[in-house]
């Protein structure tokens, strides 16, 4: 991790609300966290926790009516919240890179990949004539580990295989050299002898460069064996943050730790997985209280009443009434 004292990315108590005529969604509720230079903090969670809406709102991509109420994200000290949507794409690729499951829905099958490069990189670096862009590309091509990358970078993007897809659109995330890239579950699509290399890419990369990377995932393997720090989500809010290795073997929400106990260790006979009962709550459902409470076995009086807020613990910070007054 860098030594630099200021972050890459803040972002600071960020509400997003989807307005629709029976009221409001609440779809992320004042989260905050931030990602040091050079950093790979893992976002994890079940589907509808909130993962993927913190990377779209740092992008700035919310779908309409969706908007952030409240709250600020800084970039590199710089807020970009109330930036219009032309600023808002002179940010991303030059300043932000994205990466995101399906490499078909980044790349153009009619394009070679290699003009797809040469043109992110002629749109954001303008002074790059169309030679220097091609010789950056191949560049790209050869970090990011694709073989003979001179005859590659002519072909289209069906000559690729999975794999090798994500690596181009790796190589469009970089194209540009941003300080932080938005990874949206990179590997999820890939073979597990393919995402080990995905990881190990992008961990390279991110050390070489000094690339921040935010990467979303609901698969613990790959937080365990990419990020530094991990950041754990539940039905809009952060409920506990901390570095991985100490988040994975002591967890502190109950949630967590349902979610470490749900995975089977090598070599163990099991007849019975562990699971956490019930299910995420709907965006007009949540409970009032810990949104977890009601799928929550150490649950008391307080959990039920009061929204915990993130407090220390010996693994990080959790928002747990456990661990905030010791009393639930």
């Amino acid at each position: 991790m860098a030594d630099d004292k200021r972050p890459c990315l803040e972002v600071k108590n960020l509400v997003v609300e989807f307005p629709n005529r029976h009221g409001t969604l609440t779809a992320l509720n004042d989260v905050s966290l931030s990602i040091a230079p050079g950093e790979i903090l893992g976002v994890v969670g079940e589907s509808g926790a909130g993962k993927s809406m913190t990377g779209l709102a740092i992008l700035g991509l919310l779908e309409r009516p969706g908007r952030v109420a409240s709250g600020d994200i800084l970039l590199e000290g710089r807020s970009i919240t109330g930036l219009s949507d032309n600023e808002m794409e002179k940010v991303r690729g030059r300043e932000i890179g994205a990466i995101f499951q399906d490499p078909l829905t980044s790349l153009n099958p009619l394009f070679t990949v290699g003009s797809q490069l040469g043109e992110t990189i002629r749109q954001h670096l303008p002074n790059t004539s169309k030679a220097q862009a091609r010789t950056r590309a191949i560049e790209l091509l050869r970090e990011v580990g694709i073989p003979g990358p001179d005859e590659r970078v002519d072909h289209y993007p069906h000559q690729f295989s999975g794999g090798m897809r994500q690596r181009v659109v790796i190589a469009l995330a970089l194209a540009a050299r941003p300080k932080l890239i938005i990874a949206d579950e990179p590997t999820t699509a890939l073979d597990v002898s393919i995402q080990a290399q995905i990881t190990g890419l992008l961990r390279r990369l991110c050390k070489e460069n000094g690339t921040a990377v935010m990467l979303v995932t609901h698969d613990m393997g790959v937080i365990a064996e990419t990020a530094d720090r991990v950041a754990v989500m539940y039905a809009g809010r952060l409920i506990e943050i901390g570095p991985v290795e100490q988040v994975l073997k002591h967890p502190s929400h109950p949630y967590t730790r349902g979610l470490m106990a749900s995975i089977p260790a090598l070599g163990a006979r099991v007849e019975k997985l562990n699971q956490i009962d019930g299910a995420m709550p709907r965006l007009n459902a949540i409970p009032p209280g810990c949104a977890f409470n009601p799928r929550c076995r150490e649950a008391g009086p307080r959990c039920r009443q009061d929204l915990p807020a993130l407090a220390p613990t010996p693994a990080g910070m959790a928002a747990c009434w456990l661990h905030n007054g010791g009393v639930a």
